[in-house]
C-alpha cells in the first residue's frame, strides 16, 4: 500500500466520522427543536387560560356547554386550537421520546375524557385529526364515539 492510498483511507475515514456526528446532532436538534414546538404550542393554550380563566372549566372541570352559553364562541375556538395542539403532538410524538410520549397520551386522552367541547369539536371534524383519531382507536374513551 502506497501512502497515498493510507491517506484516501484515512480521509475517507475521517469523512464518514465527520457524517456520522453531522448526523447525530441533527437528530438532537430535531429533536429539541420539536421539544421547544411543543413547549411553546401549550404556552400559547396557557395564555388563552390565564387571559380567559372563565373558559377553564369546559377543558379540565367537566363544564357543559350550552347552545345559549355567553362563552360559546370562545370555547369552541379554544377547542379547536386545543385539537389542533394535540393532533401535532401526536404526529411528533416520536421525535420526543418514550416517556414523553405516555406523559402526552395521558394528556390528550384525559383532556378529551374531561371536555365536551373537545369531543363535539373533534366528532364533528374528526377527519381533521387522523392522529387524534388513530388515538382513540387505541384507547377509546367511553363517553366519546365516533370514526
Amino acid at each position: 500500500m502506497v501512502l497515498s492510498d493510507i491517506l484516501a483511507l484515512l480521509a475517507l475515514a475521517t469523512s464518514l466520522l465527520s457524517a456520522g456526528y453531522s448526523y447525530r446532532l441533527s437528530r438532537e436538534a430535531h429533536h429539541v427543536s420539536t421539544y421547544y414546538g411543543a413547549i411553546s404550542l401549550f404556552r400559547e393554550l396557557d395564555k388563552v387560560f390565564i387571559d380567559h380563566p372563565d373558559i377553564r372549566p369546559y377543558f379540565y372541570d367537566g363544564k357543559q356547554l350550552t347552545a345559549a352559553d355567553r362563552n360559546r364562541q370562545k370555547v369552541q375556538a379554544v377547542a379547536e386550537l386545543t385539537l389542533d395542539a394535540f393532533e401535532w403532538i401526536w404526529y411528533r410524538r416520536k421525535r420526543l421520546n418514550a416517556e414523553g410520549e405516555l406523559g402526552w397520551e395521558a394528556y390528550i386522552l384525559d383532556t378529551l375524557a374531561s371536555s365536551q367541547p373537545l369531543r363535539e369539536h373533534y366528532l364533528s371534524r374528526a377527519r381533521w385529526y387522523p392522529g387524534i383519531t388513530r388515538l382513540l382507536r387505541d384507547h377509546p374513551i367511553p363517553s366519546l364515539t365516533g370514526p
